[in-house]
């Protein structure tokens, strides 16, 4: 019976640094370190669980010197959270390569030059040189734009804090009703949820506007989910989880998010 050939890239038996090319989501980083490795690029493909820095030892860690590339085309608070601890752990370098245009939230890791951010879209031979700049200790961000990115997410982050003081403001109720609008529920559902009135709900949704400034519904969810988009720096308020955060769109019957989220108020 034939072996079927292993699915990982080879690891590189050059005598140099390398770089890991990890993401979330591990078949991305499998096909990136692929195409990498075909253009001669130092890397080798890791899971995304190597990052988990809970373990008590880091299987094939990197020690100092060594390379973290990631990919992610979805920047989440919680993935950001995960290359931070990497790095403080493995005290490594990371380029942190990201489809997002602005990478807002790796904003937060800028402070040092452990992380590198590149928002552009490159060809896999332009990456591959990035790789070997990398790997050979350069720079891939100049001062100037990681001093804006930077700043860019500190005001980001006290509007986030400004934000979370506002939804403080609400009542229980009028948060919960945030909290099922953004899920994608309509009015009527929100009332089926929470076992009241329609009219009660279209009441909570002109009170709490009204308490956070936001001119329409829509503009009120929108301000919750921001709570939650930038990702916290040490010395955040401890209690922010008092704000709920957004569950995933529901699917079903009332169509979820497929529906105007200002319907029916």
């Amino acid at each position: 019976m034939t072996t079927p050939a292993p699915l990982i890239p080879a690891r590189p038996t050059l005598n140099r640094a390398t770089a890991w090319v990890v993401s979330p989501h591990d078949l991305v980083a499998q096909a990136v370190a692929e195409a990498l490795l075909s253009c001669g690029a130092p890397v080798e493909f890791h899971a995304w669980e190597e990052l988990d820095v809970d373990s008590p030892e880091l299987p094939d860690a990197p020690g100092p010197g060594h390379v973290l590339v990631i990919f992610d085309g979805v920047d989440r608070p919680e993935v950001v959270e995960a290359v931070s601890r990497f790095v403080a752990l493995a005290q490594v370098r990371v380029a942190v390569v990201t489809s997002e245009p602005h990478a807002l939230l790796w904003g937060s890791l800028l402070q040092g030059s452990a992380v590198d951010v590149v928002t552009l879209t490159t060809s896999v031979g332009q990456l591959a040189q990035m790789v070997e700049r990398f790997v050979a200790g350069e720079a891939l961000m100049d001062a100037e734009r990681r001093r804006a990115l930077r700043a860019d997410w500190a005001a980001a982050l006290d509007k986030r804090h400004h934000l979370v003081a506002q939804m403080r403001g609400l009542s229980r109720q009028q948060l919960r009703v945030l909290e099922l609008l953004a899920s994608g529920r309509r009015v009527p559902e929100v009332a089926a949820v929470m076992g009241i009135a329609d009219g009660t709900v279209r009441s909570h949704v002109k009170t709490l506007r009204s308490k956070l400034g936001a001119r329409t519904q829509l503009e009120a969810v929108a301000m919750l989910r921001q709570v939650h988009e930038v990702g916290a720096d040490t010395e955040a308020e401890p209690a922010t989880d008092l704000v709920p955060r957004p569950r995933s769109p529901r699917t079903g019957a009332f169509g979820g998010l497929g529906a105007p989220l200002g319907s029916g108020a």
